[in-house]
């Protein structure tokens, strides 16, 4: 969404704040590293960091807003597997019940 949405020529910076288990660690660094890389190529630059004692969820953006996310990014309920267009297309796909709050700070 964020490729689509921004300006081609603008950099975009999105940091995200997150827990992981011990035991996973290792590839969940590596699944996010490569997203990062992915993701450079169109002009956002992904960071991360892991924060275990965290517990809301919500957006920060540099222009005053807020976004306070209820279920944090789980929102979509499961879709048929693989097969199922709903998979890959996300305007297809249902919602679980959910609030979003937003502020201007």
């Amino acid at each position: 969404m964020l490729a689509d949405k921004k300006e081609s020529d603008t950099e975009v910076k999105l940091h995200l704040v997150t827990t992981c288990d011990e035991e996973y660690l290792e590839t969940t660094t590596e699944a996010f590293d490569s997203m990062a890389y992915s993701v450079e190529s169109m002009g956002i630059i992904l960071t991360y960091e892991f924060d275990n004692y965290i517990h809301d969820r919500y957006i920060a953006l540099d222009n005053g807003w807020k976004i306070i996310l209820g279920r944090g990014l789980d929102i979509w309920q499961k879709t048929g597997g693989w097969y199922d267009i709903n998979e890959y297309v996300q305007e297809k796909r249902l919602c679980k019940s959910c609030e979003v709050t937003f502020l201007k700070i």
